[in-house]
């Protein structure tokens, strides 16, 4: 059952002069914004649980892809939607991608959490993903049997992959790979299915280096890494705009994700040279003779 009725009573309590407001929380649950939130998490705080939930994050787009395809249910009809939003049409309906992965994110990085028994904390992770569940609801593109359904899948994912992978980011990022390998040969070759695989194949590549990265030495050096590595991303996005050949765009997917995990080593490098410059300019300006 996916509520139908009881979906069209959370569609119409809200009214499409907040269709903005309604979009802007749904993006909190999609794929650019999560991988943004764990890329700058993992570069500002601890690399180990950042990484290790960006592993999960694509296990769980290899797993929702092809449990997607094999179901095959459709969304609710477009005049449901609150706003015409096109690229909400494509895909099937059931469970709710955004309500899977929020949980999955944000509930992945609370179990991790020293913050994870503190009931105001949990409070309010919980509600954050309710309402980015929600506004899949409202803005007309998932049932609330969808939504529901993606909640209690994502915190089973959660559940599931804390057990396997006992906190080492490399398996995190092997059982991605073994997910998405079978997903692409359920779905079908697509944009997703081969980001799946490619981010799964860059994590596994370079996860080994996680625990060897240097640490933040500055809050500067911090804005610099995020400078840099934001960077870097948005230049491989750029490159994915004009990529059409399959292999290629692995290829680039699985950069993306190893650029993410190596960007620290970078702005460490650049940085220490800087620092040795700035010491061996103070020395020779104080013994010019030597």
């Amino acid at each position: 059952m996916r509520f139908e009725a009881e979906s069209k009573l959370v569609r119409e309590a809200v009214s499409a002069e907040y269709a903005e407001f309604v979009i802007a929380i749904t993006e909190l649950g999609g794929v650019t914004a999560l991988m943004g939130i764990l890329a700058l998490l993992f570069w500002w705080g601890d690399r180990r649980q950042s990484a290790l939930v960006i592993s999960y994050a694509i296990a769980g787009l290899a797993v929702m892809l092809a449990l997607k395809t094999v179901l095959a249910l459709p969304r609710p009809p477009e005049d449901a939607m609150l706003v015409a939003l096109e690229d909400e049409r494509e895909g099937y309906g059931f469970p709710s991608g955004h309500a899977f992965a929020a949980t999955v994110v944000y509930g992945g990085l609370l179990s991790m959490s020293d913050r994870a028994r503190e009931p105001w904390t949990v409070a309010g992770v919980g509600a954050l993903v309710v309402a980015i569940s929600l506004s899949r609801v409202v803005i007309g593109v998932h049932y609330l049997g969808d939504v529901i359904v993606g909640m209690l899948l994502g915190v089973g994912f959660v559940v599931a992959m804390n057990r396997l992978t006992r906190g080492v980011p490399a398996v995190g990022f092997a059982v991605a790979l073994v997910l998405a390998v079978p997903a692409l040969v359920i779905t079908g070759v697509s944009e997703d299915t081969i980001l799946a695989v490619g981010g799964a194949l860059g994590g596994l590549l370079t996860a080994g280096r996680i625990d060897g990265l240097p640490d933040l030495q500055s809050r500067l050096e911090g804005v610099a890494l995020a400078a840099v590595g934001g960077g870097g991303v948005v230049a491989l996005q750029l490159v994915e705009s004009v990529v059409s050949a399959t292999l290629a765009l692995g290829a680039l997917y699985a950069s993306l994700v190893a650029w993410i995990l190596v960007a620290p080593v970078v702005v460490g490098h650049v940085g220490d040279r800087l620092v040795g410059s700035a010491v061996v300019d103070r020395r020779s300006s104080r013994y010019p003779d030597e």
